[in-house]
């Protein structure tokens, strides 16, 4: 499911349960969906997961676009999905890695969120993260030695707005653009810049890429038959089926940004149907709103 149609099913399944419904039930009609797989809960579980280290790793190594001797080999899950316990949201980041290089190396830890607003605090936010963690690193009296740090956003806003990125490595630098702390580095995804100009980037075959395309095509629930060779990507199909979340687990998962997803998608109903009752083209109105053809038909 799209974002919005998660939120809609999620505010379904929330009053249903409100006035004594059979959730479970309500939940099984859409086992053979997709989860939205960006929302907290969701990849939480999805990522954060034992089993799903081979996903979680290989999204890691594309995000921060490692390869060779320098991939994370062995991480570690710092807080692992626990099947049965419920989620909750708190000022954490989504999912956290530690992963070993040896004894002559610093350790690396990763921490990766999703952040679907620029809300005026956020960049506050994002840098206490990592004040959080870095401060965590060195015990009291112990020597400042400290490890590896790579914190990755996956955003929906731009972050950078002029620049053509969408991906993009924010490091400690003088005005000389020389790095003066390289083992701190905050790598931003801008997925909305990426998915909007996808023309642009029609020919970005990184791994990043890959999985970008790959999501948003489970998200959208379209023809993953490109992907379908991949071992990992077939493995993340699976994980993203509505069948593997219990109606106890999505219960927990938290609505307020998805209140927000609704109230966007409304607004987009809105300027869709005035932009076709003034005459506009509807594969034109699709590719301005990101509404389905189908919908704006329907509107």
């Amino acid at each position: 499911m799209i974002r919005e149609e998660f939120a809609e099913f999620l505010k379904e399944l929330r009053i249903i349960n409100d006035n004594g419904g059979d959730v479970d039930a309500f939940v099984k009609k859409y086992e053979h969906r997709n989860v939205y797989f960006y929302n907290d809960g969701c990849i939480k579980k999805i990522l954060a997961s034992e089993k799903n280290i081979m996903l979680t790793t290989d999204l890691v190594n594309a995000a921060l676009g490692l390869i060779g001797s320098d991939c994370i080999m062995n991480p570690k899950l710092v807080n692992p999905f626990i099947p049965g316990e419920l989620g909750y949201h708190d000022i954490n980041p989504d999912i956290g890695l530690i992963n070993d290089r040896g004894k002559d190396a610093p350790r690396d830890r990763i921490s990766i969120e999703v952040q679907h607003n620029m809300e005026k605090f956020y960049r506050d936010r994002l840098v206490l993260y990592v004040a959080r963690i870095t401060s965590n690193m060195v015990k009291s009296g112990n020597a400042y030695q400290l490890e590896n740090l790579n914190v990755v956003s996956f955003q929906f806003f731009n972050a950078f707005p002029e620049s053509a990125n969408y991906r993009h490595t924010v490091q400690l630098k003088n005005q000389e653009q020389q790095v003066y702390f390289d083992k701190q580095t905050v790598t931003l995804i801008e997925v909305e810049k990426f998915l909007n100009k996808a023309r642009d980037f029609a020919g970005d075959t990184s791994r990043l890429a890959q999985w970008l395309r790959a999501i948003d095509t489970l998200n959208r629930e379209a023809d993953i038959s490109e992907f379908a060779n991949d071992p990992v990507f077939r493995l993340l199909q699976n994980e993203v089926k509505l069948c593997n979340f219990s109606s106890r687990y999505l219960m927990t998962v938290d609505m307020s940004d998805f209140d927000r997803a609704v109230a966007r998608h409304e607004a987009k109903e809105e300027i869709a149907k005035k932009m076709r009752d003034k005459g506009a083209d509807i594969s034109f109105i699709a590719e301005t709103t990101g509404l389905s053809e189908e919908l704006i038909r329907k509107l």
